[in-house]
C-alpha cells in the first residue's frame, strides 16, 4: 500500500545561505521562466517542508539569485502560490532556469553537476515506475508489480553505491529507500557515504532516524510521548500502558488516504478487542482542526485521540521514527514494544494471540 510520507526538519542554514560571497565562489542562477510575475522565492528542503533562503523581483520572466552552498541541497524555485521547478542547488558560476509556467514539467536546468546526476537516476526510476503505473500491470498478477517495485528499490541502491559520494545519492536514501529500512541497515547505508554526501543535512536526518527506530524497535521499553487531546488538555501515553493492557500507539491523518483504508481494520480490532485489554493511543498529523474532528466522527473512532495540529513537524512522530503514514507501535503491559507496522489482518492476528486465551 502506498504512504503518505512523513519527516523531520534539522536547521542548516551553515550549509546554504543567501549571503553574498566575498569573492567569486558560491551559486549564481540565473532564471527565465515565461508567465512569472511579482516575487520568486529560492527555498531548500531540508527534510518533508521547505524554507525560504532568498527572493527576487520578476522582470519580464527574468530573476536571479546568488549566495553561497557548502554542500549541495534539493531546493525549489517558487512564486507565492505554487513551486515552479525543484533541483539540487550548488555552488556553480552559472545555473540556468528556463522555461514556461503554464509547462513546469519542461523548466529546464543547467550548470548543477548534482542535478545532472539526479536526473539520470530519475530516468531511470521513472521509466519502472511508469510500468507500475500502467494498465497492463494494474490488471496483471501482484506478483509483476511487486517485481517491479523490488527492481526500483534495487536501482536506488545500486545508484547509492555507486554515487556515494554525491548528495544526490543521500537524497535517494534518506526520501526513496530509507521508509522500509531498519536502523541497522540506514547505519550500514550511512557508513557507505563519503564527503559531501556524509555531511548533507540527509545524512544528518538519517543519522536521527536510524536513533529514533534504535530506541523504538521491538524488544525495546517505549518512550512515553505528551500530546494535547480534542479538547487541547495534554495526554500522557504513559496513561494507557499497563494495568494488563496491550496499547496501540497509531499514527494517521484526516488527509491520508492509506490511513482511511485502513481505519475499517482499527474499528474492528477495537470493537472485538478493547473489553480484552486493548486500547489505542492515536496521533493525528492533520494541520486542520475541523477535518481532523470530522475525520474522527466519521470513522468511529471512538478512541483516545491527539494532535498538535502541525502537519509534518510531529515531536511524536519523530521520537518513534516514523517517516510514513499510517505508521504504529504495539506495546504490552509491562511497556515493551512488541512489534511496529501491523496492517490489516495482521493486526487482528496479533491481538487474538495475545488476548483470546488458548485451548490447553
Amino acid at each position: 500500500m502506498k504512504k503518505y510520507l512523513i519527516s523531520s526538519i534539522v536547521a542548516a542554514a551553515v550549509l546554504c545561505s543567501c549571503a553574498q560571497p566575498k569573492q567569486q565562489t558560491g551559486y549564481r542562477i540565473a532564471g527565465e521562466i515565461a508567465g512569472v510575475a511579482g516575487k520568486v522565492y529560492l527555498t531548500v528542503f531540508e527534510g518533508k517542508l521547505p524554507r525560504v533562503i532568498d527572493s527576487a523581483e520578476v522582470k519580464n520572466g527574468a530573476f536571479e539569485f546568488s549566495g553561497d552552498c557548502a554542500v549541495p541541497i534539493f531546493a525549489a524555485v517558487e512564486t507565492p502560490d505554487v513551486p515552479l521547478v525543484r533541483f539540487f542547488l550548488e555552488n556553480s558560476p552559472m545555473i540556468r532556469i528556463v522555461g514556461a509556467a503554464d509547462r513546469p514539467q519542461d523548466i529546464r536546468v543547467t550548470g548543477s553537476a548534482t542535478e545532472d546526476l539526479y536526473r539520470q537516476f530519475l530516468g531511470q526510476a521513472d521509466s519502472v515506475a511508469k510500468l507500475l503505473d500502467s494498465d497492463s500491470v494494474k490488471l496483471s498478477s501482484t506478483r509483476i508489480a511487486f517485481d517491479l517495485e523490488k527492481q526500483r528499490d534495487s536501482l536506488g541502491r545500486v545508484f547509492v553505491r555507486k554515487h556515494s559520494g554525491s548528495v544526490a545519492a543521500a537524497y535517494v536514501l534518506f526520501r526513496g529507500l530509507s521508509y522500509e529500512m531498519s536502523a541497522k541497515e540506514i547505519r550500514q547505508a550511512l557508513d557507505g557515504l563519503t564527503p559531501p554526501a556524509s555531511a548533507s543535512v540527509y545524512a544528518e536526518l538519517l543519522e536521527k532516524m536510524a536513533a529514533a527506530l534504535a530506541r523504538t524497535e521491538p524488544g525495546q521499553k517505549y518512550v512515553d510521548i505528551s500530546v494535547p487531546d480534542t479538547a487541547g488538555m495534554e495526554l500522557p501515553l504513559s496513561r494507557f500502558v499497563g494495568e494488563e493492557k496491550y496499547v496501540l500507539l497509531d499514527f494517521w491523518a484526516s488527509w491520508c488516504p492509506p490511513c482511511r483504508a485502513e481505519i475499517p481494520n482499527l474499528v474492528t480490532a477495537y470493537k472485538e478487542f478493547h473489553s480484552k485489554g486493548f486500547e489505542i493511543y492515536a496521533v493525528s498529523l492533520d494541520k486542520n482542526r475541523k477535518a481532523w474532528l470530522d475525520g474522527i466522527k466519521m470513522f468511529k473512532m471512538d478512541w483516545p485521540q491527539v494532535g498538535t495540529l502541525k502537519f509534518w513537524e510531529s515531536a511524536a512522530a519523530e521520537t518513534y521514527g516514523v517517516r510514513s503514514i499510517p505508521s504504529n507501535v504495539l506495546i504490552g503491559p509491562d511497556g515493551t514494544i512488541l512489534a511496529r507496522n501491523l496492517m490489516g489482518s495482521a493486526l487482528l492476528q496479533k491481538l487474538g494471540e495475545l488476548l483470546v486465551p488458548q485451548p490447553s
